[in-house]
């Protein structure tokens, strides 16, 4: 008890201090307070439901496409002809419910009038469920325009990041993987600053960022986790009546240990491959995004454009895409044109290493898309989706030229067969809800 009760005087202690600055308790309160929890009879100060308000979302959906492996391509016998292709390693020629469907639970909870909690969490089809924290941070009011925030944020490094899960807010069934599949996570733990001013009619948000990340890759079917340091990032969002537009930059420090995949081996009895020559040690990493927004309330138009530079074997990659729809009544057709490419790996080609070099060949990705899809919005706070996205021009001379993925999106495995279908299209269904 006297454990408890000094856990206790130190946590309320240092908590008034920092949250009741303006009015804080005196020390004989603090004792009747603690008296009152160990009596199991304290009472509330205030009405708990005027401080914490809970909100959420869910998706489901459904997707599939109808690819497979060809007879030809490398090797030049392929034993996998007409095994399907997976898209973006998860979506097969089968029927999935589970890759883009999601919920999510949020809980704001108002400390006082400058200071804010907020928790959300999430759980993805495609993990079975499983709720993970994605957000988790304290928010608080420095000065009238200026917040700081502390805790686990969403990386803020595209313009839609903020809302990345919440389909209802966008009017796709998924964001558009050429830009939001470059960086293969959404959240740091850290701390962000965010001013908004004013310069005439057009107002500003401008944020940095600064935190850490680790992030696992199960690719290889051992665990490998990417280690981002130093992570350091700047955006600004400026609106001027329909018109929004965004340009973010940001760095980090890179590492990542591969030995892990050559004790796997030598646990099997087999020879170790030497990927820990492989390994990254705080290689810089890049990235940088800028687009825009119009929206007069039935017109869209958008564009966005991101690219991600990482001083080591993995290639640099640029994405980006143009977007436009016209609301028309409750529904809402749209069509999207996107790109992404990858360049910059002839250091990795030509240091003598096959495994820098097949690591890089695998992670080159080339192709273009076309969406095509409509929203319907059933009623507030709930719309259903349909969408199909066509690629093509997946691959080019250079790609061929140095065994280089030519898929796409699709198989990362440069040992694959050539995809059957040079124009292989994705189709989305979706039904979205706020609450």
């Amino acid at each position: 008890m006297q454990l408890y009760r000094s856990m206790f005087w130190g946590a309320l202690l240092a908590g008034s201090s920092a949250l009741y600055a303006e009015d804080p308790p005196s020390l004989n309160e603090i004792e009747k307070r603690i008296a009152q929890l160990e009596q199991g009879n304290l009472e509330p100060q205030t009405n708990w439901t005027d401080q914490i308000s809970i909100n959420g979302y869910l998706s489901y959906g459904i997707t599939r496409h109808d690819v497979h492996q060809d007879q030809g391509g490398a090797p030049p016998v392929n034993f996998q002809a007409g095994q399907p292709y997976t898209f973006r390693n998860r979506v097969t020629d089968e029927i999935s419910h589970r890759d883009i469907s999601r919920v999510g639970l949020q809980i704001n909870a108002e400390i006082n009038d400058k200071t804010s909690a907020v928790v959300q969490l999430l759980g993805r089809g495609r993990d079975n469920y499983d709720a993970e924290v994605q957000w988790a941070f304290i928010d608080y009011e420095l000065l009238e325009g200026l917040n700081w925030r502390g805790g686990r944020l969403m990386l803020p490094n595209s313009m839609h990041s903020q809302y990345l899960n919440v389909g209802y807010a966008y009017h796709w069934v998924e964001l558009p993987g050429e830009v939001y599949d470059i960086v293969p996570f959404d959240t740091i733990d850290g701390m962000d600053l965010t001013l908004k001013f004013n310069t005439g009619s057009i107002s500003h948000d401008l944020s940095a960022v600064y935190g850490s990340l680790d992030v696992p890759d199960n690719t290889f079917g051992v665990p490998v986790i990417y280690e981002g340091r130093d992570y350091g990032g700047i955006n600004l969002r400026s609106r001027w009546g329909d018109l929004m537009t965004w340009f973010s930059y940001n760095h980090a420090r890179l590492s990542a240990d591969l030995s892990s995949l050559d004790l796997a081996f030598a646990m099997l009895g087999l020879p170790p491959p030497g990927f820990a020559s492989a390994s990254i040690d705080e290689a810089v990493a890049i990235g940088r995004s800028v687009g825009f927004q119009y929206d007069n309330g039935s017109f869209f138009m958008m564009a966005e454009r991101a690219d991600l530079d990482i001083d080591a074997w993995y290639p640099n990659r640029w994405g980006g895409y143009v977007s436009t729809g016209y609301r028309i009544g409750k529904w809402t057709p749209h069509v999207t044109w996107g790109a992404a490419n990858t360049h910059g790996a002839a250091d990795a080609l030509n240091d003598g290493n096959p495994l820098t070099s097949g690591l890089a060949l695998s992670n080159m990705v080339r192709g273009k898309s076309w969406t095509l899809g409509v929203r319907h919005d059933l009623a507030s706070g709930i719309d259903v989706k349909l969408e199909a996205k066509r690629f093509y021009d997946m691959s080019n001379e250079k790609f061929d030229s140095v065994g280089a993925n030519t898929n796409g999106m699709f198989s990362p495995s440069t040992l694959a067969g050539e995809i059957e279908d040079e124009n292989p299209v994705v189709y989305r269904i979706s039904v979205d809800a706020v609450f």
